[in-house]
């Protein structure tokens, strides 16, 4: 099938690494004595984490606030539950090897709300350096999803337009913004599910899918 598509755009979270999903995320919170959910509402939608995404404080500032929330009054005892939460967070290994296999064949992209560490942890963390042709951090652009000008801003580096572009996201506001713009926007909910959209929208899958 032809295909006009020249360029995909992958989320982190969510997609290349799955969080939500993690047995730890419930140990910390009864430890904790929150509720289901809690965590990640403190986590990800904290006004610490709104300043930290967007690069106004570091990530070392985020976890220091984030800690006094939690009750996590040392840097110690901050190292040793960002350890213990994040122990089974692991690249999801057939997202890696799809996006390996894609580019050259497409440019790719990730855009991604992230704090300053994430370059860090891509490399020594979760061995995706060097997969993609463009990274657009929000915490280093000073923008976030769903900002319409980060978009802009990963497809003026990737030197694509919108129609050419495939942004594959797991949060529907991030990926209804994309689609506004004229991106051809994927609601990743699996891998299964993204290589069926992919296909649809013509993608050559340089490989077996399984």
């Amino acid at each position: 099938m032809a295909s006009d598509v020249e360029a995909i755009i992958f989320d982190f979270g969510g997609v290349l690494v799955r969080f939500d999903q993690l047995d730890s995320f419930q140990e910390q919170e009864a430890r904790l004595r929150l509720q289901p959910g809690d965590l990640a509402e403190i986590l990800w939608r904290s006004p610490a984490w709104r300043l930290a995404k967007v690069g106004t404080i570091t990530d070392e500032e985020y976890w220091r606030r984030t800690g006094l929330v939690l009750g996590l009054h040392t840097q110690e005892a901050i190292l040793d539950f960002q350890q213990d939460l994040f122990r089974d967070a692991k690249t999801d290994r057939r997202m890696a090897e799809l996006v390996r296999r894609l580019r050259g064949r497409y440019r790719t992209g990730l855009l991604s709300n992230a704090s300053d560490i994430l370059p860090r942890l891509l490399r020594e963390r979760y061995g995706l350096d060097g997969l993609f042709d463009v990274m657009v951090i929000s915490a280093l652009v000073g923008l976030a999803k769903p900002d319409p000008a980060i978009y802009r801003l990963a497809l003026e580096r990737l030197g694509m337009r919108p129609e050419a572009t495939i942004f594959v996201d797991d949060y529907e506001p991030n990926v209804a913004a994309a689609a506004a713009l004229g991106i051809r926007a994927i609601h990743f909910v699996g891998y299964e599910a993204l290589i069926l959209a992919l296909q649809k929208q013509g993608v050559a899958l340089p490989f077996d899918v399984d």
